[in-house]
Parts: C-alpha cells; sequence; structure tokens
C-alpha cells in the first residue's frame, strides 16, 4: 500500500512540475531565418549565339553538361552515367537541343536553363532550372 502511494505522489508532483517549465529561448524554436538576400539569377543573353557556349555547365540535381565547340556534347548525371550526341541551335537563336534526350536548354549569361519542353515559355525561371557554367 505504501508503495501505491508513493507511486502516486511522484506521479502528481511530475505533473506539478509541467506547468512551470521554463519557455523555451527564441533561438530554440527550431525555426530557421531565411537569408534576406535573394538569389540573383542570370539573364537571358541578348544575342545568345554570341555567348561561347563551350564548356562545362553544372547542375547540383542532374549532373554536368560539356559542350565541345564541334556541336559534339557530353551529359553526366549525378549517378556517373554519361551519354553523348550532337547539340544544335533552334531556329529562334535563344535555345539549343540536345538531340541525344531531347533536353531543351534557354541561352543565358554564364548558365544555361532547363526548359520542361520545347514549347516552354522563356521567363519564371527559378534556380534548379540553372545550369552554371564551370570556370
Amino acid at each position: 500500500m505504501r508503495t501505491i502511494l508513493v507511486s502516486i505522489a511522484a506521479v502528481a508532483l511530475l505533473a506539478g512540475c509541467k506547468g512551470n517549465a521554463p519557455a523555451p529561448a527564441a533561438s530554440d524554436s527550431g525555426m530557421v531565418t531565411p537569408d534576406p538576400t535573394p538569389l540573383t539569377l542570370p539573364s537571358l543573353a541578348a544575342d545568345p549565339k554570341k555567348v561561347p557556349l563551350p564548356g562545362s555547365y553544372s547542375n547540383a540535381n542532374d549532373g554536368t553538361l560539356r559542350l565541345n565547340a564541334d556541336m559534339n556534347y557530353t551529359l553526366t548525371g549525378t549517378d556517373g552515367k554519361a551519354a553523348t550526341g550532337k547539340y544544335a541551335w533552334y531556329s529562334d537563336g535563344k535555345r539549343i537541343m540536345l538531340t541525344g534526350d531531347k533536353s531543351v536548354f534557354a541561352v543565358a549569361d554564364g548558365g544555361l536553363y532547363k526548359l520542361a519542353s520545347k514549347d516552354a515559355p522563356l521567363t519564371g525561371f527559378i534556380a534548379d532550372q540553372l545550369w552554371t557554367k564551370v570556370p
């Protein structure tokens, strides 16, 4: 009987302390303060055909793309698998297409934007679409 009373008293004591616990500090809230500096994405090139395309481009989610001066490319995924083929300019002179997998890219100053399709608008780009030119 005494053991039961001691157990009940311990539970009551713990329950009574719950309301008196100190409030968590503001830094303990687990909330992340967003970076106030907005990400600046490169704009589309005024004359894309004057942008020196040959070189390597990188996208953290998709891998690397190497464009060669002879209009050949190598696309290496994040899994290490590589695909090769040719790339060509669209008639509008603002986009290129990888002939192997039909990927379409808009040409920007210092990078490429991967488009969802050949008919995708050339506006409203997001950071995930950007393939940055590697120096």
